[in-house]
């Protein structure tokens, strides 16, 4: 039997994934259209996980491992680039798992397009706990493609869908777009992202949310503390992506969903940050968070109705504890609609909290 092989280098950074790293390479090996390369770079793990890949790499010859001390994500990336030799790349989390088909619709898209610059998918979450999707019923995909002329218009039809996702691992894209390196350990892939839609062409969007599946571990770096210093360097990022969005050609919906949702990214990564904020600092920020979420809903999600708004207020500040002068304001805006400290209704307006914190 012939096996059909795509021009493609899957990298994977790994780092102490002993429970999870044979569920991704098996989605990997058993694909119906094979990559021809799969780089997996061990970031010092201490556990299994560098025999485990040993043992894979024994078996199936496009595994090549690279290991490293632990420098991190980002470091792991850029070193998997750097020994890429395909002409497309594909980033992959060592606990995710690639549906069997996915490959093969790459390869469509690139024979019925063969200038093809970025193919963007949609994926499904899921927990440790609940049941492992089975490479048996990931067997088929029916869903559409939409295809645009340069990455820019797939950019602006994913924000003013709220599709739009800055992490690697929804993306194969060609190794010659790579332009901007990896940075910090968490939310790490803005800028990268951002940088190869801003410079793609041809580009074609897979529609199904089967495509990749990622896993939500409570153990996962974006689940635990983070230290400070990350946080720093995704508000240099996030300046950087703020400026590009600013100039470039898209909507004004598509810019303002963008403000919206890294605003959101960033607040959140601050109140998860290793920082020892005064209880008066994060309290603010708990206040601009809970008030940025609820404009979300009235103005992006187009949830205006009071009742609603007002339970999404209370829950909020139960989740996060918020004091009761920030749950009033946030019941006040959930009531009034109207904003207590900016004109978020402006069409022109874009929201960014990287200069008060």
């Amino acid at each position: 039997m012939i096996v059909k092989k795509a021009n493609l280098t899957v990298i994977i950074p790994c780092y102490n994934v002993e429970l999870y790293i044979a569920n991704c390479l098996d989605s990997l090996v058993n694909q119906t259209f094979l990559p021809e390369e799969i780089i997996c770079v061990n970031d010092g793990s201490t556990d299994q996980t560098e025999a485990i890949l040993l043992k894979y790499a024994a078996v199936y010859e496009q595994i090549r491992i690279i290991s490293q001390p632990n420098l991190g994500v980002s470091v792991a990336r850029n070193k998997g680039i750097e020994a890429a030799s395909k002409e497309y790349v594909m980033f992959v989390d060592s606990d995710d798992i690639v549906n069997i088909n996915l490959i093969n619709e790459f390869a469509t898209c690139l024979n019925s397009s063969p200038t093809l610059d970025v193919f963007y998918f949609n994926y499904t979450s899921f927990k440790d706990e609940k049941y492992l999707p089975s490479l048996t019923t990931q067997s088929l995909i029916e869903s559409p493609k939409k295809y645009f002329d340069c990455g820019i218009s797939l950019l602006n039809f994913l924000l003013e869908n709220e599709n739009y996702s800055g992490v690697t691992w929804q993306y194969i894209f060609k190794r010659s777009l790579f332009k901007e390196k990896f940075t910090g350990r968490i939310h790490e892939d803005h800028k990268v992202s951002l940088t190869i839609l801003k410079n793609a062409k041809i580009s074609c969007y897979f529609m199904s949310n089967l495509a990749y599946m990622h896993r939500n571990r409570l153990c996962s770096l974006s689940n635990q503390y983070v230290d400070y210093n990350n946080t720093c360097i995704l508000k240099k990022v996030l300046v950087d992506c703020f400026d590009t969005m600013r100039k470039l050609p898209i909507s004004l919906d598509a810019k303002n969903n963008y403000f919206f949702r890294m605003n959101v990214t960033y607040l959140e990564l601050l109140l998860n940050s290793s920082y020892d904020y005064s209880l008066r600092e994060r309290e603010n920020i708990k206040k601009e968070l809970g008030l940025l979420k609820i404009a979300i809903r009235m103005h992006r999600k187009n949830k205006r109705k009071i009742i609603q708004n007002i339970c999404y207020a209370f829950k909020f500040s139960k989740k996060n504890k918020c004091s009761i002068s920030t749950n009033l304001i946030l019941l006040k805006y959930a009531i009034s609609k109207k904003h207590p400290y900016t004109s978020i209704d402006n069409e022109h307006f874009y929201y960014s909290t990287l200069k008060q914190y």
